[in-house]
């Protein structure tokens, strides 16, 4: 009954806004609608909670290698044969490396650049080396401008990722709305302020939590079929704001509208 009640409140509460800038504009002259533009740059408590928008998730494209051996030979007539090695050859390449789109043996991969690490397959031409893009479920760029997250930091239930693209839009819209004060204290201090994108990633697995916990909860956590981002904003709002959960579920059904 209490979330009904303050879902209407808050309802009420817009409704009153809009009658509100209505007689101000009638009295003012000038328009009341226009919601002010979020340009400035996140400087408030809590401001290292703020929820951004989900990242792009792109899955790498999987091959098979003994299928791309056996379509070349029904093309050219004859089997793709492995790489000839030099004898004088300055860098080798480790026995049991595999190209990571197809999975092709080392017999069939270039040192192509030397000493950098680079390798190419010469399955699928595909460029790799020990970090490669492919050797990862998943890649998660920017929403903003679609560029390749990096990971920055490592801690032990989650990753944070950041997007370090100068010309990204959500960067170049929190660094054009600093005032000259801010961007001076900006250059000695940078991390006072949220400029760029930030994703963190987690990875808790809760089946453990639920099976070793001495007493039992409320809640069932092998049951939740929520995303960890869900998860992780209802905590932001109900642990670190110290919202109740009553006050915490309304707030959530606003999100999701």
């Amino acid at each position: 009954m209490y979330p009904q009640i303050i879902t209407y409140l808050l309802t009420f509460i817009k409704f009153q806004e809009q009658i509100i800038r209505t007689l101000l504009t009638l009295l003012i002259g000038k328009s009341m609608f226009d919601k002010p533009k979020d340009q400035q740059p996140v400087n408030k408590p809590y401001r290292k909670l703020q929820v951004d928008d989900l990242p792009i998730i792109e899955i790498p494209e999987k091959l098979n290698y003994r299928n791309l051996l056996t379509e070349y030979q029904e093309k050219h007539g004859k089997s793709l044969k492995p790489v000839r090695r030099h004898k004088n050859a300055k860098v080798s390449v480790p026995k049991g490396m595999k190209c990571p789109k197809c999975g092709a043996p080392s017999d069939y991969l270039y040192a192509n650049n030397g000493d950098k690490g680079q390798y190419q397959c010469k399955v699928c031409s595909c460029l790799f080396s020990d970090k490669n893009r492919f050797s990862k479920d998943t890649i998660l760029k920017c929403p903003h401008c679609s560029k390749t997250l990096d990971k920055i930091k490592e801690r032990k239930d989650f990753d944070v990722f950041k997007c370090k693209n100068d010309d990204c839009p959500y960067y170049q819209k929190k660094l054009n709305g600093m005032s000259s004060k801010e961007k001076k204290q900006f250059k000695k201090d940078p991390q006072s302020f949220k400029l760029r994108y930030i994703f963190r990633q987690f990875h808790i697995d809760f089946q453990p939590l639920s099976k070793n916990s001495p007493e039992l909860p409320v809640v069932d956590l092998s049951r939740i079929y929520a995303s960890p981002h869900t998860l992780g904003l209802i905590l932001t709002y109900h642990v670190n704001y110290g919202l109740s959960a009553r006050r915490t579920a309304p707030l959530c059904r606003m999100f999701t509208v």
